[in-house]
């Protein structure tokens, strides 16, 4: 599916999380004032920087060390709009205990945001 199949013209401002697109495009333009090569490099940014805290997310040590990658991908995440990925990643930075089901629903969120990416940086 194309980032413009996911985004319908009239869409309501909240969707259930099912039916949001995985970047929410107006957000994105907003942040970055409508300029779309600046949007295409902070999108470029994002997949670099969110690979990158996920994959200390999984290899922290201990919690803190978790909690701050994942406070890392919240920030980073609601910045281009993300917001399932910075929900997840928040909801993984409170956690007291093992998060390996919230894992799982990250790199899943991660992974629809990265498809998402994929196609709006094609067009």
């Amino acid at each position: 599916m194309s980032w413009r199949e996911a985004v319908p013209a009239a869409a309501p401002k909240r969707l259930d999380a099912r039916f949001r697109a995985p970047i929410d495009l107006e957000h994105l333009r907003q942040q970055t004032l409508g300029n779309e090569d600046l949007q295409k490099q902070v999108l470029r940014i994002f997949l670099r920087q969110s690979a990158e805290c996920i994959q200390r997310i999984k290899a922290a040590p201990d919690m803190a060390e978790r909690s701050a990658a994942a406070h890392a991908l919240v920030g980073a995440a609601r910045g281009v709009g993300a917001f399932s990925v910075a929900y997840i990643a928040c909801e993984i930075e409170l956690a007291k205990a093992a998060v390996t089901g919230r894992l799982i629903a990250l790199e899943r969120a991660h992974e629809r945001a990265r498809d998402f990416i994929a196609d709006f940086l094609r067009e």
